[in-house]
């Protein structure tokens, strides 16, 4: 007998559907009340650093290079007080396969599929992170599906979010588009369960555990470039995965007196 497929059934096995397709029972890890041991999850599921930057390397992701942007130092330097005014460099992760630090996610989850014997990687997002899994899906010769929130309730398509799915088809992935609410997260459940790909998801501890390598390559570099850890990094900051994979990274290279500032966009 095939499942009940409404609304309310799916949504009533989401933990089973999330445990099937990640392979993680995240019950394990929940105290009482709230709470959730965060770092024995990452230390039970995750990889180590070594094995992160084996699986990266052997699909291009990772090991981007750190520019001086000499102007702005210049400026910085010509407005600031006497002594004062700091290098400025950036990490070009353009230099990544689909053009972003996306990849450095996408990279461990698509192995992690790979090797448990998945037939297949699923995504749910409106930006790069959908070429990511795709490109290294591809590499894989894992079958993708991206699942896009791209129209508004007037069935008005957003087109920063229309024009990704090219770059996903182009890696050979299925994009799926929808409208922004709740009908995401049911549609998603149903291709999980009826699929049984793997949850791809930026937020499991493959996603987190990718983005590490980030911030131990910038201390490192930095060490290379200048004798000493860095004395700021800013991050880019939505979801908060991006900046707690990179500053983990940071503490793993021993930078542990690098503060760690997180960018968001203003949008006011």
């Amino acid at each position: 007998m095939s499942n009940d497929m409404s609304f309310n059934a799916v949504m009533g096995r989401k933990n089973e559907i999330m445990k099937k397709a990640v392979g993680i029972d995240y019950e394990n890890y929940e105290f009482s009340g709230i709470g959730f041991d965060y770092e024995r999850m990452m230390r039970e599921t995750g990889y180590s650093l070594q094995e992160v930057q084996d699986v990266q390397r052997a699909s291009g992701v990772g090991n981007t290079p750190l520019i001086e942007l000499k102007n702005l130092t210049a400026l910085a330097r010509k407005f600031a007080p006497k002594g004062k005014g700091a290098r400025i460099f950036v990490k070009d992760e353009s230099c990544n396969p689909s053009g972003s630090f996306k990849d450095r996610r996408a990279s461990i989850s698509a192995h992690n599929a790979k090797v448990k014997g998945y037939k297949g990687v699923a995504a749910a997002t409106s930006g790069n992170y959908g070429a990511a899994v795709a490109s290294q899906a591809a590499m894989k010769n894992l079958k993708c599906i991206i699942v896009q929130e791209c129209y508004d309730s007037r069935k008005v398509g957003q087109p920063e979010i229309l024009e990704k799915d090219r770059k996903c088809e182009c890696y050979g992935a299925e994009v799926i588009q929808l409208t922004v609410g709740p009908e995401l997260f049911y549609a998603y459940l149903r291709i999980l369960e009826e699929t049984g790909y793997f949850n791809a998801s930026l937020y499991t501890p493959f996603g987190v555990v990718g983005i590490e390598t980030l911030g131990y390559e910038v201390a490192i570099q930095c060490r290379e470039m200048l004798g000493k850890d860095p004395d700021a990094v800013i991050i880019t900051h939505a979801g908060g995965g991006n900046v707690t994979g990179t500053a983990r990274g940071l503490i793993k290279a021993g930078a542990s007196d690098t503060e760690v500032i997180g960018a968001s966009v203003d949008l006011s």
